[in-house]
């Protein structure tokens, strides 16, 4: 049965993409699919670096 994923609204678009980002890691775990998840958290991280550096600008 597919979990039903419910977003913030108030998130701005950067946040929701963290946040899919991050629930696709920890559906990669979940089915045993740690090469992909290691691969989705490497992703996850740059675009969290990129977004930091970016407030910083």
């Amino acid at each position: 049965m597919m979990e039903t994923i419910k977003f913030n609204n108030d998130l701005s678009k950067e946040a929701k993409i963290i946040q899919i980002f991050d629930r696709a890691v920890t559906l990669f775990k979940k089915t045993g699919l740690n090469e992909l998840a290691e691969k989705w958290n490497k992703i996850l991280k740059t675009y969290t670096n990129r977004e930091n550096l970016s407030k910083l600008s």
